[in-house]
């Protein structure tokens, strides 16, 4: 038998119009899928001043690097320190009392950070500046972890060195829902070196005196600590930054910056309509988060039922609520 000649067999088979038909086909989505950031995890956006990415996972943040100073300024995490980058915080902020809560006496698990960190999110919109993601639970969460219908859109907008995170939150349930909402961006102190903390500071703005709640395993303690005293900085070694976070209810702070010590900051959070902000930067850390929050974590002695937890955000069904802060650059350093 005459041994078949493989070159020619293909040769043969590509002329198929059908085959090069599909070959085409394939040639152009994985093109298109892979400029349009839908054929991947990561979606990237960009303007004049900044190139972010953001990954469809959680609608988190992974990268925010200047053009200019060709800085990455958003934490590259890792497991030695913290292996996220900035998770959103959804429906609880940082955890509930014993990651759990209670709904009309069916007990549900509530994890750590809440549901969005590990789920998928379908992109709505995507343009080079802009894109909206959104999410609505499945049966598995309704299940196990949240009983109530609602839809969450995450929206990420680049305009000049100001990246927009806006949150837009819907209750399509027949019963009151409530939540909690936070943001979790950390943010490099210099290039990630934990012995080049010590040359930095918050900066504020403006000259403030705030008291911060006390936090033991994540958990607010019903006591409060003093913080600032008319003070525009503070030092990353100054001994009143506690292993736990500054939390500060009701915030008199509306704008955050992260600065070499005497100098103009180099990143600032601007909290937006978020009343709440929680601070976590441990002694040693190479980098801190800075957590604009709508309620805050639950206290040690909340109540297990969730409709008792006071704290909380209701939504009506029905009704829809929009939260947003502000990240924004200064590459001139």
């Amino acid at each position: 038998m005459k041994p078949t000649d493989s070159k020619k067999t293909f040769k043969w088979d590509c002329k198929m119009p059908h085959l090069k038909v599909l070959a085409f086909l394939f040639i152009f989505l994985t093109f298109f899928f892979t400029v349009h950031g839908q054929g991947s995890e990561l979606l990237w956006l960009e303007n004049d001043s900044i190139r972010v990415s953001i990954s469809k996972k959680g609608a988190e943040l992974q990268s925010i690097k200047g053009k200019i100073s060709e800085f990455e300024y958003l934490w590259q995490g890792n497991g030695e320190y913290w292996a996220d980058r900035a998770p959103i915080m959804f429906p609880v902020n940082v955890r509930f009392r014993d990651n759990e809560f209670y709904f009309r006496n069916v007990k549900y698990d509530m994890p750590k950070m809440g549901i969005l960190k590990e789920r998928f999110m379908t992109v709505k919109h995507k343009s080079n500046d802009e894109v909206t993601l959104s999410f609505v639970p499945n049966k598995e969460i309704l299940h196990e972890n949240y009983p109530f219908l609602f839809k969450i859109s995450v929206r990420y907008k680049l305009t000049d060195n100001t990246i927009l995170n806006e949150y837009v939150i819907r209750n399509d349930d027949t019963h009151s829902m409530y939540f909690a909402l936070g943001g979790h961006p950390g943010f490099n102190l210099s290039l990630g070196q934990p012995n080049d903390r010590k040359k930095h500071e918050l900066f504020f703005y403006k000259s403030l005196s705030a008291q911060r709640e006390l936090i033991k395993n994540s958990l607010l303690k019903d006591s409060v600590a003093p913080f600032l005293q008319n003070e525009t900085t503070l030092g990353f070694d100054d001994d009143r930054i506690p292993n736990t976070g500054i939390f500060i209810k009701d915030s008199v702070i509306t704008k955050i910056g992260l600065a070499k010590s005497g100098q103009k900051p180099y990143i600032s959070l601007i909290l937006g309509n978020f009343p709440n902000v929680n601070i976590w930067s441990p002694p040693g850390y190479p980098f801190v988060c800075i957590e604009p929050m709508a309620s805050h974590h639950d206290f040690e002695d909340s109540p297990k039922d969730i409709e008792k937890k006071s704290h909380l955000v209701t939504l009506k069904p029905g009704e829809t609520v929009k939260y947003y802060f502000l990240i924004q650059i200064d590459q001139s350093l």
